[in-house]
């Protein structure tokens, strides 16, 4: 499987549903752009031509161009309410929350003169083994790199229960108790595996080393500093009414995935289109400090082989992917997408050009073309 498609799943290694059952959605005809601008037009005609392939309640969209933001809500938070997303609706963003997570980390070892070739055993219990594979030590740059060989999640994970609840019931004495006999597959940075798995883990130590949970790590070393006010990994923090419903495949409210546990890493950050922008303008353009140290690195890429499909090619940042979108061959993109129960979200930034792109869809879906075809044209429209 490629790249592309291993990335847009948090869930869909262990969700197994007839095609027969799956709703396909449309949104309704509401939306809050204004078409006031030439930006406004061409969104929407790009939206009315794709609609009816997205395959969703709802989209929240985010741009950045030319230094400036514009935001777009299609469709319902919620059937038949009526609500149409805006830039400060509350998603679940999945996967993306590996970006921040590896910030974090990265972070951390600036804090302690460190670099991403730091080992991980020091931050992990003493009582577990290393973890190495032919005398290669697992680092943060392995783990960071979805290049440590670790399995995608831990084979203590319940596959066949509810993935949110199962999250939920995933704490630190479960993730230790793999990790004593944890099976590396392949020489650490020698072949990418995305791991889930390998990037929860990151968030524990995250949460050993500074002895607060991840969310409080979050808040204090990231989110406060770049001003990000709609970005939590708690979902106390947020109002309910703020909220889009997420669905699922079959076209069914989703529960919230509330809690990772120790996983959290991996994907349990909330966030809104209005905070994903800026936090797209503080990677293109960093604070002169230690985190804005942090975030340049976490661009670099690392591990070189390129990933392929039809249509793009990816290599391995830190938390990030390069991405090279053959439609848009000029452009070169840092990106991640995630999906949980009942979200999917895409993000996009060309470093050099200083543009962003922001999908938030409150339905969990596989492999939508219409998404992708979505994509590609508005990618176009920042290249323009």
């Amino acid at each position: 499987m490629n790249r592309i498609k291993k990335v847009i799943f948090l869930t869909f290694a262990y969700i197994t549903v007839s095609a027969c059952s799956l709703k396909e959605d449309i949104p309704v005809e509401l939306t809050n752009n204004t078409l006031s601008s030439e930006m406004d037009i061409a969104v929407d005609e790009i939206y009315i031509t794709h609609k009816d392939n997205l395959n969703t309640v709802g989209i929240s969209i985010g741009m950045l161009k030319n230094g400036e933001t514009h935001f777009y809500g299609y469709g319902e938070t919620k059937k038949g309410s009526g609500l149409t997303p805006t830039k400060d609706t509350f998603f679940e963003i999945g996967s993306i929350t590996k970006t921040f997570t590896s910030i974090l980390a990265t972070n951390m070892l600036l804090e302690q003169g460190l670099d991403i070739e730091q080992t991980i055993k020091p931050y992990l219990p003493n009582n577990l083994p290393k973890l190495n594979r032919n005398g290669i030590e697992l680092n943060f740059k392995h783990l960071l790199t979805h290049t440590s060989g670790l399995s995608r999640m831990p084979n203590n994970f319940n596959l066949s229960r509810d993935a949110g609840k199962e999250f939920a019931d995933y704490d630190e004495r479960h993730l230790y108790a793999f990790l004593e006999n944890a099976r590396i597959h392949a020489d650490p940075f020698t072949q990418y595996a995305y791991s889930n798995l390998g990037m929860g883990l990151v968030g524990t130590i995250l949460k050993r080393n500074y002895d607060i949970g991840y969310s409080k790590v979050l808040q204090q070393k990231l989110t406060n500093p770049l001003g990000l006010n709609n970005t939590t990994a708690n979902f106390a923090e947020t109002a309910i009414e703020n909220w889009a419903m997420g669905y699922n495949l079959k076209g069914k409210e989703s529960d919230y995935w509330k809690t990772l546990n120790a996983l959290d890493g991996a994907g349990v950050i909330k966030s809104t289109a209005g905070d994903l922008i800026k936090y797209a303008e503080a990677n293109i353009n960093p604070p002169e400090t230690m985190l804005g140290e942090a975030i340049r690195l976490t661009h670099k890429v690392y591990f070189k082989e390129y990933e392929t499909n039809d249509h793009t090619k990816t290599r391995n940042c830190l938390g990030w992917f390069e991405y090279i979108n053959d439609n848009v061959p000029n452009e070169t993109f840092r990106h991640h997408n995630g999906a949980t129960g009942g979200f999917n979200s895409d993000f996009f930034i060309n470093l050099e050009n200083q543009t962003a792109l922001i999908l938030l869809f409150n339905k969990n879906v596989a492999g939508v073309d219409g998404r992708q075809a979505l994509i590609t044209e508005l990618l176009h429209l920042l290249s323009e």
